[in-house]
């Protein structure tokens, strides 16, 4: 997990027209998450995962913004490299990986509370709904077995945004409540359709998420 969060780069930008969110105002912006793992094991291996996720929004109300983002998500899986040494011989043996790409759209609603002047809570109910295709790596580098994926998930983050400045807020949120659904439908019928259903709650501070907010 240490190596993870070293080697992850997230960023999460937002344009608004002024520093207060006030009914009426627009909110533009996006994140950017790009993590890269190796693991080093009998079996070494390589994952790599890039998140883009544009997003707008209309503050309804005053502190209280209901918006839209796109997603994007992209994994590979490296084969696995199994290293052997027989009679003095070394041979290397790969298995199988994955990666796969995902396309989706995000529906949010934040509402802020004010603490003071600098300093903001807030709640954020999200949901995102995703699907594309994964397909395995085989060891001479061939795609096969490809799989129809679709997603759902939904959660409740609170965070906390501090305003060095009136067009600069820092924020810091983490998933409280999440609920993850995924299905797999293989092209190839001699396998049988996945479906997987995950509930979570609690704060996870090791998906602590840091965003910088430029207000205009």
């Amino acid at each position: 997990m240490k190596k993870l969060f070293s080697t992850a780069i997230a960023v999460c930008f937002c344009v608004a027209a002024y520093a207060q969110i006030e009914k009426g105002k627009i909110i533009v912006g996006g994140n950017v998450e790009f993590n890269t793992l190796k693991i080093n094991s009998q079996f070494d291996q390589k994952i790599t995962s890039l998140n883009l996720g544009p997003t707008i929004g209309l503050f309804v109300g005053k502190n209280t913004a209901l918006g839209i983002g796109l997603n994007y998500n992209y994994r590979k899986e490296a084969p696995q490299q199994q290293t052997n040494a027989v009679n003095g011989v070394i041979t290397i043996t790969e298995i199988g990986g994955s990666k796969y790409n995902l396309y989706g759209v995000s529906p949010f609603l934040r509402q802020y509370i004010d603490l003071h002047e600098k300093i903001k809570l807030f709640g954020e109910l999200n949901s995102s709904f995703m699907f594309g295709k994964s397909e395995v790596i085989v060891p001479d580098g061939i795609y096969d077995n490809n799989t129809k994926m679709t997603i759902y998930r939904a959660g409740i983050s609170p965070g906390i945004a501090f305003f060095p400045h009136k067009k600069l807020a820092i924020e810091f949120k983490a998933p409280l409540f999440t609920y993850h659904g995924e299905k797999h439908k293989y092209e190839n019928r001699s396998y049988d359709d996945t479906s997987t259903h995950q509930l979570s709650f609690g704060s996870d501070l090791n998906r602590l998420s840091l965003g910088v907010n430029f207000h205009f």
